[in-house]
């Protein structure tokens, strides 16, 4: 372990960061993302400093490949811009840049100002960046090049510690933000780490909060959680802070009328997401919808007894049920429709019988479906006996078409002109 002076406004050295070196933290360079780690080089090649920061270094930190890489720098967005031009700008309130690689993402921001209010576009440097990031272990920056991790708040030692301490104030953190009750908890659930019990004791007491955020932000979040692998643990833990009923309110009050069946019931489905998740297939957000919403759909929604549901008035049932949580329309109506596929199925083997197999009925007529197949004559003539011990004809190719076809206009074109000429003399 090193430690890094800087120099404080009483023109004293004081402790600046302490950086950990490759044989201490023990981080595997091949789970980093080699276009992450081209884009730090670029960086710093052209003078400006650039880590990984974050969920990735966390991660990274626990033996894991992270499916998401932010990397944080002092250049600002219009010179990331110049430098990769394989990158757009994003954000009003803050300005990011996105740097793509095919169908990947991955994100570069430039060091926040400890005076930046919200998300406004101030800038600082690497020290103000870290103050401002929520929990310690989330405030650590790792150089791949030289395979350093920089701590400045002391979140090393959390992670060895094996807790989710704040770095923000606990009176601040949830009122600035309280999206941050949720990270804290998928944070506790994916690492296994403990919440420290004055943050826990301020999550149950500020969980309210949580219904002022903005629908979008809290969608965003809410995906996530049903996405990662872990929606059954993390939804649990939800409920245990009271985070559930201001999430999902209508979810929560169907748990509580509904007692120990109907909480069993939910979380079985939860967890037949996150097999299906960790499957092959995997899940795109309308399966994950319909695995959320299968069990009101089917036990607790007005449409219970009916023989034949309405599709447009059980779609309108399935976004009021979500609120304040908004899914594009899209992915409500392809929810809608797994379901309604699977009604009966679901009534008789439960939740197993939404899962998506590899090998599925639906996937083999969909592509027999959109197999190109020969045209109607020539599925006509394929069918017709042969005569004489000959093979039925087949399909001639595209290009021995257009050239009969050629050759034949010009044979009539041919005779009509000798036909004229006869006529003429």
């Amino acid at each position: 372990m090193r430690v890094r002076y800087t120099t404080g406004k009483d023109g004293k050295a004081r402790k600046h960061a302490v950086i950990y070196e490759a044989h201490e933290h023990g981080i595997q360079p091949q789970l980093i993302d080699e276009d992450a780690v081209k884009i730090v080089r670029r960086l710093q090649q052209h003078g400006h400093p650039a880590y990984i920061v974050g969920g990735a270094v966390r991660d990274l930190l626990l033996g894991k490949a992270p499916k998401d890489f932010d990397i944080v720098t002092d250049a600002q967005p219009n010179r990331i811009r110049k430098l990769f031009r394989n990158s757009r700008i994003i954000g009003k309130r803050f300005r990011l840049v996105h740097i793509f690689f095919g169908n990947k993402i991955i994100e570069v921001s430039t060091f926040r100002s400890a005076e930046a209010e919200g998300f406004n576009n101030v800038y600082g440097n690497i020290e103000e960046d870290a103050l401002r990031r929520d929990f310690g272990v989330n405030a650590l920056y790792y150089c791949p090049l030289e395979q350093e991790i920089l701590d400045f708040v002391h979140g090393f030692k959390d992670f060895r510690a094996k807790r989710i301490r704040p770095i923000i104030s606990v009176e601040r953190i949830f009122r600035e933000d309280p999206v941050r009750m949720l990270r804290a908890v998928k944070y506790s659930v994916g690492t296994g780490f403990r919440v420290v019990l004055p943050l826990k004791l301020r999550m149950r007491k500020q969980a309210k909060l949580l219904a002022d955020c903005p629908a979008s932000r809290l969608s965003e979040e809410v995906f996530k959680i049903l996405g990662s692998g872990r929606s059954h643990s993390v939804m649990r833990a939800c409920r245990q802070y009271h985070l559930l009923e201001h999430m999902l309110p209508s979810f929560a009050e169907t748990l509580l009328h509904g007692g120990h069946v109907a909480e069993q019931r939910f979380f079985a489905l939860l967890e037949e997401l996150d097999a299906q998740v960790a499957s092959e297939r995997g899940a795109d957000r309308a399966l994950a919808l319909a695995f959320l919403c299968a069990d009101y759909l089917f036990r607790a929604s007005p449409y219970v007894e009916d023989t034949t549901i309405p599709f447009k008035d059980a779609y309108q049932s399935l976004k009021d049920q979500l609120k304040p949580v908004t899914p594009a329309n899209i992915e409500v109506e392809k929810a809608l429709q797994h379901l309604l596929r699977r009604r009966k199925r679901y009534l008789s083997e439960g939740p197993v019988a939404l899962r998506l197999k590899t090998d599925s009925i639906d996937t083999k007529n969909r592509k027999a479906r959109t197999a190109p197949g020969p045209s109607k004559q020539v599925r006509d003539d394929a069918r017709k006996p042969s005569s004489e011990g000959e093979a039925a004809p087949v399909a001639e190719d595209a290009q021995t078409q257009s050239t009969t076809r050629t050759a034949s206009s010009r044979r009539r074109r041919r005779r009509r002109r000798q036909k004229n000429t006869e006529q003429h003399e």
